[in-house]
């Protein structure tokens, strides 16, 4: 293998190894968001959405250059799994513990995002539930809004 190709490929694995520490870092956010939430720290959530919003951000761009080294390594287009397959022993021993833990890593993020975003919906309908009440409407034990008229709409203008 050439020096520049090597050298690409060293860039390969430190961009999977960056990828792999800014999932970690979303799933934290995400685990704190959920956290957050199920304890009605709502005012927190602003800040944990915007500390995401900036690591997304970054993993778009690490993703970007990854797409770029693995065209350049003749890997475009191709799975994980594809690419240990074409890859020389040497190349794998270094690649496969990588794509491991960054699979690993993103199973994690994608389990702490479907938890958190089931707790904020909770916590959502809560909030919309408390509204609703203040303003007269109630709710079914199922948390439908009661199909019976709010209470100011059975108002009437009598005459007596």
């Amino acid at each position: 293998m050439s020096q520049t190709a090597h050298q690409t490929l060293e860039d390969f694995a430190a961009v999977i190894r960056d990828l792999t520490a800014t999932a970690g870092r979303i799933t934290e956010i995400e685990e704190a968001k959920a956290e957050a939430a199920s304890e009605g720290r709502h005012r927190q959530l602003d800040g944990f959405i915007q500390e995401e919003q900036a690591h997304i951000l970054k993993l778009r761009g690490l993703e970007q250059h990854r797409l770029k080294l693995a065209e350049s390594l003749g890997w475009k287009s191709l799975t994980f799994r594809q690419i240990l397959e074409k890859t020389s022993s040497d190349e794998t021993e270094l690649l496969s513990p990588l794509f491991s833990e960054l699979e690993r890593q993103l199973k994690r993020l994608e389990q702490a995002r479907e938890a958190a975003e089931k707790i904020i919906k909770v916590r959502l309908h809560e909030i919309q539930t408390t509204i609703a009440r203040q303003h007269g409407a109630s709710y079914d034990n199922s948390g439908n809004l009661s199909s019976e008229a709010l209470p100011h709409t059975k108002l009437q203008n009598k005459y007596v």
